[in-house]
């Protein structure tokens, strides 16, 4: 038979040293886990430390008030070693069991007997009143703010109850009778953070099922070492009541607050004779903690309008040396994509107009013009150099990447006055689309032009090209109407075309974009009219015919054309001569006739946003007032809380006999 080594007698030995001792019955003092054990006549620290496998020293240090030989019946306590923490999301650990991770149970005991913090700081504030700084035990990932979700990138969405993490962010669906304060609170992130994450939300509250998103945790970046006084347990004692002991007559015998005893002795209501109560034997020490210090300003309604306006850069009210409210003059700068062309031209004479007819305002404006058809660094060193409130751009393609990076960084907004491809507005929250986007403006006319001309047979005239994605959105359309394909028909026959019926109804997409094509092709459609009088025959023409109005309007109105479009100048309108009379004083001559609707562009951009962004000193979330315009009807629209504005109306013009046209707002559904 073999002996066992020494080294395994030792192990087998400390085995069931800490097996005994995870028998013995165990008691809580103030958030401090013992061992208790009860002396026999004579025992020694030395021979319960190796009878258990503890520690002598800090044996002796916890029990400071006993002697050995040791009394039968003493009660002795051990610290309860703390277990290592097993990996869990979002599991926190303290500094201690950081530090005693890979050290002995008598380092981890040590740790355990000098960790204890006094409600002040472990106690997270639950009520705004309480707000301030606190003590959190957090690891070095919490303090880097990780997500507590897996890599996105492995794992795609992560659905958490009504919650969904993706790409490292949560995204919440707000509930009934949540707030910002109290979604900070859970998520342990901050007010400040909310708005930074979610530009679009106001404010106060968000409203009952509104998705917004959150960093968890990010509260944590703001932990610092900090140090702090504490009470901590360095030993215990038992003290068996005697007639006449009163809490006070015991902690002044024993040199013990006495609100502290009765912490130690949470199961006695009073003190009874012969009971055995437990005597903690405390210190006040300085020790290193995270603080995590919360802005006390997110726990009132003006204290969040104060950080509200901090992250959105907006300007608080100014007061004279009179103490009167100082209006701030508000900052517009227009970057012209083409200097040269006639549509930029006339664009910042609309600008310039606008900016004259508003003298009389209570807010001083400034406008400069920049050649954005420089450098990107030319173009962002005269935005800094004039530091606009807004930027307005005429890019009608391919809108510069580094003109949304320039507003969204310096917290100003970017009105994309003509670029309806670019998608910036769907992730910046500094960009506004003027004219309704691509696909809105596609889905919106396809099904007013369905559900409006019910039983009309729907022709083509020409060849769609692939970038006539209107077009292709009508013929969806109609085909899953009317189950039928369209019939195609050559531009230069459309005078001699047959048509199916001669009382019929007639729907003619028109595919040429150039005018001389554009009034070839109602010629001839004019022709069939007079070849078939009684059929109903109209014309739907491309958004870009809207620049042709001016020069061949008998045209359009003789074919009945249907004209979608984003935006309509109509001459003859009271308000628009009166716009066309302003431009002949200031510049001595009318707008260009094929251009009248860039130059009243600018001027409803200017007329709406100018006095919209001083009533709300440059707050794009509150409400903006409605002023009438010229052309575009303005109902803006956030696409998401952490997105940009839209501009979703949408203008149908219809051209009739005599001079008359029928204009329809697609999103209000209103006749003009």
């Amino acid at each position: 038979m073999l002996r066992p080594t020494f080294a395994a007698a030792l192990a087998i030995s400390a085995t069931l040293t800490a097996s005994a001792a995870s028998d013995l019955p165990t008691v809580t003092i103030m958030g401090k886990t013992f061992y208790t054990y009860v002396a026999k006549k004579g025992e020694s620290f030395f021979g319960i430390a190796n009878r258990f496998g503890w520690d002598p020293e800090l044996l002796v240090k916890t029990n400071r008030e006993l002697e050995t030989p040791l009394d039968k019946g003493a009660l002795i306590y051990y610290p309860v070693p703390k277990k290592p923490k097993t990996s869990k999301v979002n599991q926190k650990s303290s500094a201690a069991e950081v530090l005693a991770s890979d050290s002995s149970d008598t380092r981890e005991a040590f740790a355990d007997l000098d960790d204890s913090t006094s409600d002040h700081y472990d106690t997270k504030p639950s009520d705004p009143s309480e707000a301030g700084s606190y003590v959190s035990d957090i690891t070095a990932a919490d303090v880097s703010g990780s997500p507590a979700a897996s890599d996105p990138a492995t794992s795609g969405d992560e659905e958490q109850g009504a919650d969904i993490i993706r790409d490292g962010v949560l995204y919440h669906t707000v509930q009934p009778g949540e707030s910002l304060y109290g979604i900070a609170q859970t998520y342990e992130t901050t007010v400040e953070d909310l708005y930074k994450m979610n530009p679009g939300i106001s404010y106060s509250n968000p409203n009952t099922g509104e998705i917004i998103r959150i960093r968890t945790g990010s509260r944590n970046e703001s932990a610092v070492p900090t140090m702090v006084t504490e009470h901590q347990v360095t030993g215990v004692a038992s003290y068996k009541v005697r007639r006449g002991d009163t809490w006070a007559s015991v902690a002044q015998a024993k040199g013990v607050d006495v609100d502290l005893l009765k912490q130690a002795n949470p199961d006695k209501a009073k003190l009874k004779r012969g009971e055995i109560i437990v005597i903690p034997d405390m210190e006040t020490v300085e020790v290193e903690r995270l603080v995590i210090t919360q802005d006390p300003r997110e726990t009132t309604e003006e204290g969040r309008r104060e950080l509200y306006n901090e992250v959105h850069s907006l300007d608080n009210r100014i007061y004279d040396a009179d103490g009167n409210i100082s209006p701030k003059a508000i900052s517009v700068a227009i970057v012209l994509a083409d200097p040269d062309s006639n549509r930029d031209m006339e664009f910042a004479r609309g600008a310039i107009m606008a900016v004259n007819s508003m003298k009389a305002q209570d807010f001083p404006t400034r406008l400069t013009v920049i050649d954005g058809s420089k450098s990107q660094s030319e173009v962002v060193g005269a935005l800094e150099g004039f530091a606009p409130t807004i930027v307005v751009t005429t890019t009608d393609k391919d809108m510069p990447q580094y003109l949304t990076d320039y507003v969204k960084e310096n917290s100003r907004h970017l009105i994309n006055a003509f670029d309806v491809k670019n998608e910036a507005y769907l992730d910046n929250p500094a960009v506004v689309q003027y004219l309704a986007p691509t696909s809105y403006f596609n889905d919106e006319v396809a099904s007013y032009i369905t559900s409006t001309f019910t039983g009309y047979e729907l022709l083509i005239a020409g060849k769609m090209d692939g970038n006539d994605t209107m077009g292709e959105a009508i013929l969806r359309a109609k085909i899953a109407d009317t189950d039928a394909m369209p019939q195609e028909l050559p531009t230069d026959e459309l005078a001699t075309v047959s048509l199916s019926d001669e009382e019929g109804r007639y729907l003619i997409y028109a595919t040429p974009s150039a005018k001389e094509d554009v009034k070839a092709m109602l010629d001839k459609t004019a022709a069939l009219r007079e070849r078939y009088p009684l059929a109903d025959i109209r014309i739907i023409g491309r958004p870009s015919w809207i620049t042709m109005v001016e020069a061949i309007r008998h045209s359009f109105d003789d074919n009945h054309v249907i004209l979608p479009s984003r935006f309509y100048f109509d001459a003859d309108d009271s308000a628009s001569r009166k716009f066309i009379d302003g431009y002949r004083t200031l510049f001595g001559h009318t707008p260009m006739k094929s251009y009248p609707v860039y130059s009243a562009t600018a001027y409803d951009i200017m007329t709406y946003f100018l006095p919209n962004i001083s009533l709300t000193h440059g707050d794009f979330n509150a409400e903006f007032a409605q002023y009438p315009t010229l052309q575009t009807p303005i109902s803006l629209d956030r696409v998401n809380n952490w997105g940009g504005l839209v501009n979703t109306d949408v203008y149908v013009v219809e051209f009739q006999p005599f001079g008359q046209i029928r204009k329809t707002v697609l999103d209000s559904s209103s006749d003009n």
